[in-house]
């Protein structure tokens, strides 16, 4: 997990993309990851902002009986959905794979989904980032949303806290 502290100064920029001995390229990368989490819980627009690349794509695609359902989002509109949503978001990822060549990198990762600390959904979490200037920005992020909880990879972190 990213030390809060560190999250925070990374989605404020004030720690470059490459901090020396501090965190591998691939840490940088996840901890990118992270500070997105981090922020859709404290609903934090103004972080996501330096986050999300202003043409980024969110794509979310759903079993619905025999076929799928691609639901996509712009930056503005998920910044509204994280804003005005009535319940606090949780995200939690783990076995998060990370690929880096120099400015572009990939996670693809599972995750699961609770609001209010309840569980909602999980699935997988792919995202496409750039390093721009001195910090990651997401450009792409496409992810699954998988239901019931029986069909998915149970988080070996438990229930939230």
């Amino acid at each position: 997990m990213v030390r809060p502290l560190f999250a925070l100064a990374l989605v404020a920029g004030l720690v470059p993309a490459r901090a020396g001995a501090q965190q591998s390229p691939k840490e940088e990368v996840l901890a990118a990851g992270q500070a997105l989490f981090d922020a859709m819980g404290r609903r934090d627009t103004v972080a996501l902002k330096a986050l999300l690349h202003p043409a980024i794509h969110l794509i979310a695609a759903t079993d619905v009986g025999d076929s799928v359902v691609a639901r996509v989002s712009s930056r503005q509109e998920f910044l509204v959905q994280i804003a005005t949503s009535a319940t606090v978001p949780l995200e939690r990822m783990w076995n998060a794979e990370v690929r880096v060549n120099g400015p572009i990198a990939t996670i693809w990762t599972d995750y699961d989904f609770h609001r209010d600390r309840e569980w909602s959904h999980c699935g997988i979490d792919s995202f496409q980032l750039v390093r721009v200037g001195s910090r990651w920005q997401i450009t792409g992020l496409i992810y699954t949303i998988v239901r019931p909880a029986e069909r998915c990879r149970k988080n070996p972190l438990g229930p939230p806290p």
